[in-house]
């Protein structure tokens, strides 16, 4: 099999490689996939078995402009505003409510809709600080191979 592994390197690959016939599936940024759509490519996303992971905001400890921090991430995270995001690009808003904001063939695009979480795998963060690095020395010692 690993004769036939393309890496990607930047985002922009997947989906170049799937139109152009250099692959036949790929992971990708489902984002990506829809720019190519929107272009006219013929691309299909399967989310069965999709990984998904959460983002955080923060506040860096001793910032100048912590109520400002605060009124910025109230304001992102509203469900009217995560729907203005998500209306523009299909990257799924965490508040529930706001999936119900977009028209639904653009909810039917986010990962966060209801029937595309179906099988969907978390990553396990946890796991990945504790046994990342050795995996990774794995990883890279069978892709020297």
């Amino acid at each position: 099999m690993k004769p036939h592994i393309q890496w990607w390197e930047a985002g922009a690959q997947p989906p170049q490689w799937l139109v152009a016939g250099d692959v036949v599936m790929t992971s990708s940024y489902n984002g990506r996939i829809a720019a190519a759509q929107e272009e006219g490519s013929n691309l299909e996303i399967v989310w069965n078995g999709s990984l998904y992971d959460l983002d955080y905001w923060a506040i860096v400890a001793g910032s100048e402009h912590v109520d400002e921090a605060y009124e910025f991430i109230k304001f992102a995270s509203q469900p009217e505003t995560q729907a203005a995001y998500s209306a523009q690009i299909p990257y799924g808003p965490v508040h529930p409510d706001a999936i119900a904001q977009l028209d639904d063939k653009q909810a039917r695009r986010m990962p966060t809709y209801a029937a595309n979480m179906e099988g969907a795998l978390a990553i396990d963060t946890a796991f990945w600080v504790d046994h990342g690095e050795e995996l990774e020395q794995r990883f890279n010692a069978w892709a020297a191979r």
